[in-house]
């Protein structure tokens, strides 16, 4: 009966022991699959660190990229609202710039054919919508003359016999919507 159970604790060491050489053989295989797993994470962070370092040059090292990554953001808002802003000043700008002379016209001439050169003129000064006036300057031996006169969208005011425009006139105010 010795025997018997001497083979029975035999095999009960060699149970017990299967189960702890089956625990000891997963764990190392665990291990050894984390060690690779660490190995792929450092080389991939050394791939990294090599990219910003060729990106950012020798100094990267000495950086802190998230501060850097959070005031690239700030001022990229900051640059953001500053380019709002920029865009409604043009706007207004534009807007005012609109009523301002943009358009210039001019024609010489000589209304009196017996008597000197082309001292007498038009000059036209338009907006953008077309919109100013005409200066004429009349030159003659005994006198001179000058006329002012409104413009609306290129045109004189027909119904008005004192800003009725004449040749000259109609002249300065197409160059000047031509030169634009």
């Amino acid at each position: 009966m010795e025997n018997i159970e001497l083979i029975n604790n035999l095999f009960a060491f060699a149970a017990n022991n299967t189960i702890i050489l089956c625990l000891i053989g997963i764990m190392f295989v665990w291990s050894l699959f984390l060690l690779i797993l660490i190995i792929v994470v450092f080389r991939r962070q050394t791939k990294v660190l090599n990219r910003v370092e060729d990106f950012m040059g020798p100094i990267a090292s000495q950086l802190n990229l998230e501060k850097l990554l959070v005031d690239f953001v700030k001022k990229s808002e900051a640059v953001s609202k500053q380019e709002e802003k920029i865009i409604s000043q043009m706007k207004e700008i534009d807007d005012v710039l609109s009523y301002t002379i943009q358009k210039v016209g001019i024609v010489r001439y000589n209304p009196f054919p017996e008597v000197g050169g082309d001292l007498s003129f038009s000059i036209a000064l338009l907006d953008r919508t077309n919109s100013g006036f005409v200066i004429t300057g009349i030159y003659s031996r005994q006198s001179s003359y000058t006329y002012l006169k409104p413009i609306r969208k290129g045109r004189g005011d027909e119904n008005d016999k004192r800003y009725r425009l004449s040749s000259e006139e109609t002249e300065a105010v197409q160059r000047a919507m031509v030169a634009h």
